[in-house]
């Protein structure tokens, strides 16, 4: 949906989250680890308001609290995610 048009139905009345303020307005993504302090990824939400998909875009780099971590090895390391 990056490009303004639904991936699933083509339409281009989709709209995105454009809060600055993850914790209140955003969606954030938490990874737990038994040996760490959570890990937060910010994202980009996309909706198409002709059919309701909701797409989700996950930043590559963890940048909270000074931390600079990958998704994939947070999300390979973390206790709840799980590969399908």
């Amino acid at each position: 949906m990056q490009a303004r048009k639904c991936s699933r139905c083509g339409s281009v009345n989709v709209y995105k989250s454009v809060g600055q303020n993850w914790h209140q307005e955003g969606i954030i993504l938490q990874m737990t680890a038994a040996d760490s302090f959570s890990d937060l990824f910010q994202t980009e939400a996309f909706l198409c308001l002709d059919c309701r998909n909701l797409e989700i875009q996950v930043v590559e780099t963890s940048t909270l609290y000074g931390k600079q971590k990958t998704l994939v090895e947070t999300i390979q390391a973390s206790n709840n995610w799980m590969k399908a």
